[in-house]
């Protein structure tokens, strides 16, 4: 890989879980997070930036909504492609177009191609193993479960309860005594990582990172015929794919907090050559594209996802409720002033190197994710921007520029539109 300063934000891998029958936008959060960090971005920095989409189509989840729909589908592929396109159509309505878009798959064949080959050589160096290990086997459906050193409830297949011990070989993973090296320096919010700390804590010394299923990609190259690579290790090494076809030097995963602390820990062990780094996102009520239609897209789409990452915990109800109604006097005003600021009239001013510098402020803050400071300081910018132009020169006869009008709308484009 070149080295390169270029940098980029993206979704970590969503999973591809069908959404014909409910369409829902907060499954979509991450991507509306990293899009318009990205649109920040490249207005701070004035150059265009990569748009990548990564997605999760082979799973245990996949594999039961297939079963129950395969009547109709030619393969599992074309059944994920047909959810895909569902979701895309969604997506353009939330404002993100699939057209300049990098969409890529586990279950492409160029994907399957690359996992193959890292897989190769993580196994030659040593990284992961093959060792013959006690396994835990469902007795209804022959699961593998896991290592018979973990407590169990049920079978993630059929909800079995009842399993037996085998002795088997199976592809293995170290998990480093050195818990907290897996995130050092790697999440950028929340700041507060006790809960994921406590996460990796629980994690065994090593992890079984081989399955028996029909669907996945065949580790018969190191020679275990019959296996498939754990779904979870191809979602955690696909950021390095990215890293590889656009040369980047830092890649930042946007992603739900619990989904992702099951992915960190394989990134960090078993990629390299990067900086990878994490905006664990709160959760959110279900939002239907309906209700997000009724309640302004723009404040879904554009101003909801800078809030949440001013939250450290789960956004509740009532609390969503109280997010719009903020948004909506916030909106108001600032568009109650630009439209002040406005006038046919021929004698200008023009935004102050002030003025400019504060904008700048603005932008670098939303990118360098400090979003409560970007937030407070467009606010009092426009508060300013009102008792300066609106009230102070209009009774002189001068007028913002109209450049500058244009500006300004441009800011607030950008973070409520």
């Amino acid at each position: 890989m070149i080295e390169s300063e270029q940098k980029i934000i993206t979704a970590s891998a969503a999973e591809n879980l069908d959404t014909r029958n409910e369409r829902v936008v907060h499954r979509f959060i991450p991507m509306l997070v990293a899009e318009n960090i990205t649109r920040v971005v490249e207005y701070e920095s004035g150059r265009k930036i990569p748009r990548v989409d990564l997605w999760n189509c082979v799973g245990v989840r996949m594999d039961k909504a297939f079963s129950a729909q395969q009547d109709r589908y030619k393969s599992r592929r074309d059944f994920s492609t047909s959810l895909l396109i569902d979701k895309y159509n969604i997506l353009k309505e939330l404002g993100i177009p699939k057209e300049g878009r990098d969409i890529i798959r586990d279950d492409d064949d160029t994907t399957k191609t690359w996992l193959e080959k890292k897989i190769g050589l993580l196994f030659t160096s040593g990284v992961i193993y093959i060792d013959s290990v006690s396994v835990n086997i469902c007795n209804a459906c022959g699961y593998m479960q896991s290592v018979d050193s973990i407590s169990l409830n049920s079978c993630t297949v059929c909800g079995n309860r009842r399993f037996h011990s085998e002795k088997r070989n199976v592809l293995m993973v170290d998990i480093p005594k050195d818990r907290e090296a897996l995130i050092k320096d790697k999440i950028i919010y929340p700041k507060n990582t006790k809960h994921v700390r406590s996460f990796f804590y629980q994690l065994p010394p090593r992890v079984m990172i081989s399955r028996v299923r029909e669907y996945g990609l065949p580790l018969d190259s190191i020679g275990l015929e019959g296996y498939v690579l754990d779904p979870k290790i191809g979602v955690a090494l696909m950021p390095e794919l990215i890293v590889e076809k656009y040369e980047l030097s830092e890649l930042t995963l946007a992603q739900g907090a619990v989904v992702a602390t099951h992915n960190i820990p394989y990134t960090s062990l078993l990629t390299s050559g990067f900086h990878h780094t994490y905006l664990l996102l709160p959760k959110i009520p279900i939002i239907s594209l309906e209700k997000a239609k009724s309640i302004g897209l723009g404040f879904v789409a554009r101003y909801l996802p800078f809030v949440i990452m001013t939250y450290n915990n789960d956004i509740a109800p009532d609390q969503l409720e109280i997010i719009r109604k903020e948004y909506s006097r916030i909106t108001w005003k600032i568009d109650t002033i630009i439209s002040s600021l406005q006038s046919e009239k021929e004698q200008f001013v023009n935004l102050t190197s002030e003025d400019r510098q504060i904008l700048a402020e603005i932008t670098k803050d939303f990118v360098e994710y400090r979003i409560r400071a970007g937030q407070e300081k467009l606010g009092k910018f426009f508060k300013a921007q009102g008792r300066r132009y609106a009230e102070e020169m209009r009774h002189k006869g001068y007028y913002l520029n109209p450049t500058d009008i244009d500006t300004l709308e441009c800011i607030v484009k950008l973070f409520y539109k």
